[in-house]
Parts: C-alpha cells; structure tokens; sequence
C-alpha cells in the first residue's frame, strides 16, 4: 500500500489495491482526537464522489456476496413444516351426553386456566395427571389466553396470541404437549380461546377472528381431538371486555358469528361460549353445541352443560385455606352435578389457578392438604370426594364407585 497521508509516528490513510484512500484504523484509533479528526477531514477531501461505484469491482467477490444473500434470505415458501400428527382419541357429543373414543363417558374436571403459562408451570400439571385420574378426576380446563391471575397481580396471566391474532408458536407446544398427555390417560382438555382480562390485547375483530381461526387450526392441524372450545369466556362480562363484539347488545348474533368463524376452520371439534353470570346474556344461541355456564349459575335442562368455573371458594390473597361452610358449599355443588348426567363441573379455586398468590406456590395442579389453614392448604377434599362418590377413572370409565 502507498501512503498518502501521515504524521511522524503513524500512517493513517493509505491507498488500497483499488487505488482507493481508506483509513487505517488500527493506527487511527491510537491517536489523538484532534490528530484523528484532522486525517478524517483530509480524507473525505480527498475522496471523489461516490467512489466505490465507480471502483473496479472482482467478479469473485460479486459471486460471493450473491451466494450469501441466496443462502440467508428468508424464504416465504420455506416455512417450518409440522411433524406427523397422530389423532387422539375423539370427544363428541351425542344426545347431550359426552363420548370419548367412541365410548359414552362421565366428566370430572379441575379449572387450570394459567396451566399453559410457562413450561415448568405445564410441566407440573402433566405431572400430576396421574394423581388425578387416581382421583376420577378426567378433565382440565386450560387457557390460552390466561384467566384471572389473583394475587398480587390479577393481570399476570399468559396471553398466548399476539396482538394481531396469531398463535404464539410455544404456547402451541405447550397446549398440544398437555393435550397428547391427558390423552395418554383417556382425559378431555377443555380449551379456552378469549378471556375478558386479555381481549384489549387483540388490535380488532379482524384480529379476534385470526385468533378464533388459528387456534383452531392448530387443534384440527394437530389432530387433537380430545378437546372442546371455550371460544369466549364471559361474554358480555360488563368491567372487563373491552370489544364491542364480544359484548351485548346483539349478543345471539355476535356469539353465532363467533361459533361460525371456529366451524369454519375446525368442524369436527365441539364448541361453546360461556357467559357472564351476571350479565343477563343467554347460554343458549344459535349453533350453540356445549351449553357453557359458570359459578352459581342453574343447571340449565337442556343441553350437554359444563360449568367451566364453579363458584370460587378461598381467596387469591388466602389460596388453598377454606372454612367449613366453604368446604360444605363445594362439596354440596358436587352432589348437584352428580344428580345431572347431562351437566359436569370443572372445580375452580383459587389455590388451582392463581399465579403466585398468598402460598407463593400457585398454581397448583397437586392437590395438596385438606384446605384446614396456611400449613394445610390444598384442595384434597375435592379430590377424595371425586374418587369416593363416582371412582377412579380407568378408561373409558369410573371403577370402583362406592353403592
């Protein structure tokens, strides 16, 4: 290289085998601000125009940058194909009855709505799904756009679509790993789409029908087949919901359209939406197929019903603990669904679904002590009240039910 500019300790710009003035760093950087500032001056002084299009150019480089970009460049029909998917057994509904693998079954369920929000939090519930078909308990809800969070933070839950209505791709694998587990022991999943704390999320009812589609998709896609869909969890609830679609007036129609835009995309997998209690908005509209109520709400006559929420009875600030009276409610709850063979309950507490809570535990898939005080909380009255009054769940059905 020839030199073209120096000072008397250093080179700092040199010609290059083009012919072209370039800096040279390595000694530029060792001198001082004003020394480096003075060369860079001269440089650009020094420098045509536009130099390096008209600088000659090896084709051996051109060649080489090209095939970089060909290597790199994002490719749109190069998308991630899925790995073969094996069905799972089919949940149907046949004369407001359920059926799972083709055989008619009794349904006993706990409420996880925060059970996709991480992979340890899924971890621990396919872990305790021993314990609870042990227990005849053979259902769990789950969320995927997170349910109440509790205490401290009601808002913490896991929103598993991003704001334009696409599927997040982890909360997929979640949701299906949980799935393909339950199934494994002859379980139902109850999988929930839209939540009141989480639909500002969603930008517009275009992104609200993406998310309804995808996540549909991905359960027909996947072949997971032992579920049914809550597509919205208390519509119509008057403090939270922030779309108009998803709330009255009009509300028949807008739940109808909800349902068509699910029936569209995954026909053969049962569906629902669940009102608010307390808003006056009808379970029932057309197209209607799992009759979805919550809390204290009546079991309707009518319909295969699963309340997916039963009334609350320990505190997210006091997770796990009941008093007796709670205990008696919950337990007289379950005797009213076991006297309704076309209704089933999905058992929600506090200490099941809260994300961190009083306990700094939560949620809790295990079910833990008997709910007595803080050094006895859990939720194992419930559990032994399932196995002693309707069995362990062998599929396709409960064994060893007391007479």
């Amino acid at each position: 290289m020839t030199t073209i500019f120096h000072s008397p300790a250093r080179p700092l710009i040199r010609e290059n085998r083009h012919g072209m003035p370039t800096v040279d760093f390595r000694s530029a950087k060792e001198g001082s601000f004003a020394e480096r500032k003075s060369t860079l001056s001269r440089f650009r002084s020094s420098t045509p125009s536009a130099p390096f299009q008209r600088a000659p150019q090896p084709i051996s480089l051109v060649l080489c940058a090209f095939s970089l970009l060909v290597l790199v460049a994002p490719s749109r029909s190069a998308e991630p194909k899925d790995d073969p998917a094996t069905p799972t057994r089919e949940f149907e509904i046949r004369n407001d009855r359920p059926f799972l693998g083709g055989h008619p079954i009794d349904i006993w369920g706990l409420r996880c709505g925060n059970a996709l929000y991480s992979p340890a939090v899924t971890e621990r519930h396919i872990n305790n799904l021993d314990n609870m078909v042990a227990h005849g308990i053979n259902c769990i809800g789950v969320y995927i756009q997170g349910a109440n969070a509790g205490y401290p933070d009601p808002e913490a839950g896991l929103d598993g679509f991003r704001r334009d209505g696409r599927l997040k791709p982890d909360v997929a694998k979640r949701l299906e790993w949980l799935v393909r587990q339950a199934d494994q022991r002859g379980m139902v999943v109850m999988v929930g789409l839209l939540s009141p704390r989480k639909d500002q999320d969603l930008y517009d009812d275009g992104a609200i029908q993406r998310a309804i589609e995808e996540a549909g998709r991905f359960l027909e896609r996947r072949k997971l087949r032992n579920v049914f869909v809550d597509i919205m969890h208390e519509f119509d609830q008057p403090e939270r919901i922030d779309h108009a679609l998803l709330r009255e007036p009009d509300g028949a129609s807008k739940k109808a359209k909800l349902m068509k835009w699910f029936k569209a995309v995954a026909p053969d997998i049962e569906a629902g939406i669940c009102p608010d209690v307390n808003s006056g908005t009808a379970d029932s509209y057309p197209g209607m197929e799992v009759r979805i109520i919550q809390k204290q709400a009546a079991i309707p006559s009518e319909g295969f019903v699963v309340n997916v929420e039963t009334l609350r009875q320990d505190f997210y600030e006091q997770d796990g603990v009941f008093s007796k009276s709670a205990i008696d409610y919950i337990l007289a709850d379950c005797q009213r669904y076991l006297d309704a063979p076309h209704a089933v309950m999905l058992f929600h507490a506090a200490y099941i679904q809260g994300l961190t809570n009083a306990s700094r535990t939560a949620p809790h898939p295990e079910m833990g002590g008997y709910g007595t005080g803080v050094q006895d909380r859990g939720v194992r009255f419930y559990y032994e009240w399932v196995r002693d009054h309707v069995g362990r769940w062998e599929y396709p059905r409960h064994v060893n039910t007391p007479h």
